[in-house]
This record gives structure tokens, sequence and C-alpha cells, in this order.
């Protein structure tokens, strides 16, 4: 919803260039904002609204003495960096060595991995399964299927390009390209299905119901068939937006929180043996996963899974979620103490069309 409105803003400035032929120097300005901050959207829109967090869900909260190990020639320095922390740890502070425990330290071992890339490791594969997935969602939609059933399904039958993408997240750099390392889709779809379910049906409730309040409250909402007009004001609006955004947050943090906890956990185990990865991770979820070789399953169960992520882990990850959507504001805030100066500068240099 709210994606919409800001569609309608922009839809509205762009119209009032209408008549108007902007200065050649306008258009190097606009892309230079586009190079500027183009890296710090994909910062925060997938490093750390993605990757950090998956990290933040694999990371074993108790492990056995373990060290990062650089993979970097450019950062031999990263041990010594972690020297204090893993002092504090021997201690007795095992919560202050953790990786995932602040953003600096999460950043600061991405990129001892394999530099700034890292930050945006996993990418070449999220790409396909998001070009794969709004294929297939297009397809179920167009055959009449309700939104709340054709996510969930979308992403059935994407389980291993899902399940890859967390792999290549959480473990060590590796030769093999991303449709190499994809898990037969036999298991991954025995192990994952219901977990993507679960998850992918949070996320459109997370959006299906917010907005069902919104009509029911006749907020004034941008029209899609008309996506340049913004609807007139209403002072009631405030209220009712506050309303729609507090069962927004509600509904992410009760909801898709704990079904992205289990589907992350129960994907990571399933992680191949010879990778290792790049925080500490139980591989047996406390004894829990018996190997396939044995006669077990091979990956930890949806309960067990939810069982094994300890409440200091809950804290660790909330806490983790707030820094994420601050520098998301902060973004925003950034953007428009820029864009909009620059756009009252263009309009001032513009000179109408007769």
């Amino acid at each position: 919803m709210y994606r919409d409105i800001a569609h309608a803003v922009y839809k509205r400035g762009e119209s009032q260039m209408d008549g108007y032929e902007m200065p050649g120097w306008g258009w190097g300005l606009l892309i230079l904002d586009v190079i500027i901050f183009l890296p710090l959207v994909l910062m925060v829109n997938y490093s750390l609204q993605h990757v950090f967090p998956t990290l933040a869900i694999v990371e074993d909260p108790s492990p056995p003495a373990y060290e990062p190990v650089s993979l970097n020639e450019d950062t031999q320095s990263f041990s010594e960096d972690n020297a204090p922390l893993a002092d504090e740890s021997a201690r007795g502070g095992s919560q202050a060595r953790l990786i995932t425990s602040s953003l600096r330290s999460t950043y600061r071992t991405l990129k001892a991995v394999s530099g700034w890339r890292s930050m945006f490791r996993g990418f070449a594969c999220y790409f396909a399964l998001t070009v794969a997935t709004s294929f297939v969602y297009g397809i179920l939609v167009s055959a009449f299927i309700p939104s709340l059933i054709a996510g969930p399904l979308s992403a059935i039958t994407l389980v291993q390009l899902y399940t890859t993408w967390t792999h290549i997240v959480i473990s060590a750099p590796s030769s093999k390209t991303f449709w190499q390392r994809l898990p037969p889709f036999k298991k991954a779809f025995q192990a994952t299905a219901l977990p993507v379910v679960m998850y992918f049906f949070a996320a459109e409730v997370s959006t299906f119901v917010p907005r069902m309040i919104a009509y029911a409250m006749s907020m004034n909402l941008p029209d899609r068939k008309q996506p340049g007009t913004i609807p007139a004001g209403n002072k009631n609006d405030i209220w009712k937006g506050v309303i729609v955004l507090l069962i927004t947050l509600v509904l992410h943090i009760f909801l898709v929180i704990p079904t992205q906890v289990i589907l992350t956990r129960v994907q990571a185990s399933l992680l191949p043996e010879d990778d290792d990865t790049i925080v500490p991770f139980d591989r047996s979820f406390q004894g829990k996963v018996e190997p396939a070789i044995v006669g077990g399953k091979g990956f930890v169960t949806i309960k067990d899974a939810w069982q094994s992520f300890s409440r200091a882990s809950w804290m660790r990850l909330v806490k983790l979620y707030v820094k994420i959507f601050l520098a998301g504001l902060a973004l925003a805030f950034l953007w428009m103490i820029v864009i909009i100066p620059e756009m009252l500068l263009i309009l001032s240099h513009s000179k109408k069309i007769e």
C-alpha cells in the first residue's frame, strides 16, 4: 500500500515536468543520483534485509572455540581485530563474540571473506529466483488463482533455488556456479515444502490483511488503474494509516519473521558437509538431526528448527531488524533531502514549451 502511495507521489512529481524542457545538466544530475544511491539501495534492500538476517538466524549462539579465518588477502588483520572479543568469550561472555551481534562485526566478517563483494553474495541466484518466481506467480495469477495461494505455490516449484541461495549466503565461497549447487529436488521438497508454504503464505497475509483493513476503513488509497493520480487528502487518513502500519508491523514480527526463521534453519540443515560456513553453525541442531547415512532424515524438522532457536538468538535477531529498519529510514530521509532540492532547482531552470 505504502509502495503505491510512493509511486503516486513520484508520478505527480514527474507530471510537474509536463510542458517544460529540462536543462541538459538536469539529466546529468539525475544520473549522478542513480550512481550514488543505487549501491546504497542495494546495500540496504539486499545486504541488510536478506544477507545479514540469514547469517543471524543460522549462527550458533554457543559454539565451540571458533575463530573466523580471513579468506581475503587484503584483510589479514581480521583475526587480530577480533582477539578482544575472543578473550571476552573465554571469560564467559559468549554473547559478546557472536559475529551477528552487531552490524559492524557482521560487515567485518563478510568483508574478510572476499572483500566488498561478500555484501552481495548470492545475488546472481537471488536475481534468478526472483525472476523465476515472478514468472510462475504471473502465470498462476493470470489463471485467476488468488495471490494468497499463488505466492506459496510459485515458491514450492523453486525450492531448490531458495535453498541454494541460503547455502551460498552462509557458506565460504565456492568455484561452483549456483546452478551446480542445487540440491536434489526431492530432498529439497521433502525438507522445505511446508516451511516454504508457511513463510510465503505469511508474507501474503501480511500484505493482504492491511490492505483489506485499509479498504474497510474507507482509507483513501491510490488507484492502481490510475498510478499518476494521488487521492484527495483526508485528515482521518492519518490515524487510519497509523493503524494499518501497526497491524503490518505486528504481522511481520509475529508471523513473517518466525516462519522465516524456521524456513532458513531447515534450508541450512541441508548444507553439504563439504561446505564450510562463515559463521559458527551447529549442523546437528543440538543433536536433533541424524545424517541420512545412518537412517535419519538428514535435515531438521520444523519443530526442532523452532525449538533450537534460543531466546538469546531471538533477541539478537529482533535487535538486528530494528537496526535494519532504522537504516532504511535513514536512507529514505537522505534521498528526500537530496532529491527534493534538486527537483526544485531543475524546475526553476526549466523552460516552458510553447
